[in-house]
């Protein structure tokens, strides 16, 4: 039986199982920052989305499906932008809203809302993957929300039956669930 030198070979196996539990670090943190990155696009689409679709609920008068939206993209894109995404590299350009539109179908009327599409590196080193990315969607369809007005009518409408009306002098107090 031959005598062989093995010394140095712990160190070899040191390097090898340290570089794979380096490696395995690294992409457990990376994926930890894409799924936190993913929840806080997500969640700042839904509060935009929630400002786009409310805009105009303290009206006084309906407002039909398609009529004005008093200025509410630039209200939801604000909220957007108060995220501070551009820090994610995930900035308002990424951001875009799916309008309410005259004479909309009721398919599509589910579908007013915003939406975000933004790339994320699936390896932080690149090394693994190589410079793969995965395209990321938010959406937030709410529908639109109604007005106050056309609240209180349909609320009156559900106790009345009259019409859409309570100006007829009826005394009745309404109650709004959320209509």
């Amino acid at each position: 039986m031959k005598n062989c030198n093995q010394r140095g070979q712990s160190t070899i196996e040191f390097i090898c199982a340290f570089s794979f539990g380096v490696c395995l670090i690294f992409m457990v943190f990376n994926s930890s920052l894409n799924y936190c990155t993913g929840y806080l696009v997500h969640y700042a689409t839904f509060m935009a989305s929630r400002v786009y679709l409310v805009s105009g609920n303290s009206s006084g008068t309906p407002q039909a499906p398609g009529g004005s939206m008093n200025g509410s993209q630039d209200d939801t894109i604000a909220t957007y932008a108060k995220y501070k995404l551009d820090g994610f590299k995930v900035g308002v350009d990424k951001f875009s809203i799916n309008e309410l539109k005259p004479g909309m179908p009721a398919n599509e009327y589910m579908t007013v809302g915003t939406k975000t599409i933004f790339d994320m590196r699936i390896d932080a080193i690149g090394q693994i993957t190589g410079e793969s990315t995965l395209e990321m969607v938010s959406e937030s369809f709410l529908g639109h929300e109604p007005t106050r007005a056309q609240c209180a009518n349909r609320t009156c409408f559900g106790i009345t039956n009259v019409g859409e009306s309570c100006e007829n002098g009826m005394d009745i107090t309404l109650y709004d669930d959320g209509c």
